[in-house]
């Protein structure tokens, strides 16, 4: 999916005919950056969202329930984009939220400090008061499990049949606001300092260690066991309450979802480095549940 010109321009005057397009870049397949002239011909810049086919079908109204929860977390003054409009007068629904200036970090200077502040900052959302808040509009975990449980196709390790063994016994913690997709590609940073976390279509609300598993392995991939380690012991401290022996569930829950992303690379040999870290967290998690059921 990618924004046309015409797109663009109808998008921006849905938010206010009186703006000038100057330039539109296209960020990723369903992001596009804004160049305009604002009031009284300020210079501003705008990120226009869209959503692929498949998170579409999924949920006909996504488009309009990240634009919700963006509006509700940017008053609670959480670090996300402030959204400006969600319309329906393009081809697909949209939303406009405001550019937020920062850069993803892969290369931290000082590894620890940067792994406990990523578990700060994923604390963080999982502490948002969600009683304070209407967010019923967003899917459950439970019925995610179920959804993405249909589609998996990928299971060269037995995940599926570990996830259905263990789920009717699972014990679940207390349901928070997830993020869904917690991972630093969805980090923008100014210097040291968190500028936003984007990146909401997956949002939902369950246990959340769901978010912890996943992007424990997100973190295993980019920078490596002792990151990831270090990440999820800071989680551990910051949240002590939580019960984690079914973590090795929510990691091959997050491992199933990634499948895809482990041939994710155009570098043969970071490849063989992804398959084989995938491979040792998912056997891992496999057999730590099994000792689990026991």
């Amino acid at each position: 999916m990618r924004f046309s010109n015409e797109q663009v321009q109808k998008a921006l005057a849905a938010v206010n005919p009186g703006w000038e397009l100057i330039a539109a870049q296209q960020l990723s397949p369903r992001v596009a950056k804004l160049e305009i002239l604002g009031d009284h011909g300020r210079p501003h810049r705008l990120i226009l969202l869209g959503h692929s086919d498949r998170d579409r079908q999924g949920n006909p109204d996504i488009a309009r329930d990240e634009f919700r929860l963006l509006k509700i977390l940017s008053s609670a003054r959480l670090a996300v984009p402030r959204p400006l409009l969600v319309g329906a007068s393009l081809e697909i629904p949209f939303l406009i939220t405001e550019f937020v200036e920062g850069a993803t970090r892969f290369a931290p200077s000082d590894l620890p400090a940067f792994c406990y502040q990523l578990a700060d900052i994923l604390s963080d959302i999982h502490q948002f008061g969600i009683e304070q808040h209407d967010l019923s509009f967003l899917p459950s975990q439970r019925e995610a499990i179920a959804e993405n449980m249909r589609e998996a196709t990928e299971d060269a390790y037995g995940m599926r049949a570990a996830i259905c063994a263990t789920l009717p016994r699972l014990q679940f913690n207390d349901a928070v606001l997830l993020h869904g997709d917690f991972w630093l590609g969805n980090l923008l940073w100014r210097g040291d300092q968190l500028a936003a976390i984007i990146d909401w279509e997956d949002a939902m609300l369950g246990d959340p260690l769901g978010d912890l598993g996943k992007s424990r392995l997100e973190m295993l991939w980019a920078l490596g066991k002792t990151a990831m380690d270090l990440y999820s012991a800071g989680y551990g401290a910051r949240n002590p309450e939580l019960d984690y022996r079914c973590l090795p569930f929510w990691d091959l829950w997050g491992a199933l979802r990634l499948a895809h992303f482990a041939n994710w690379s155009s570098e043969g040999d970071k490849i063989a480095r992804m398959r084989a870290q995938y491979e040792c967290f998912v056997t891992k998690a496999i057999a730590a549940l099994e000792t689990l059921q026991e």
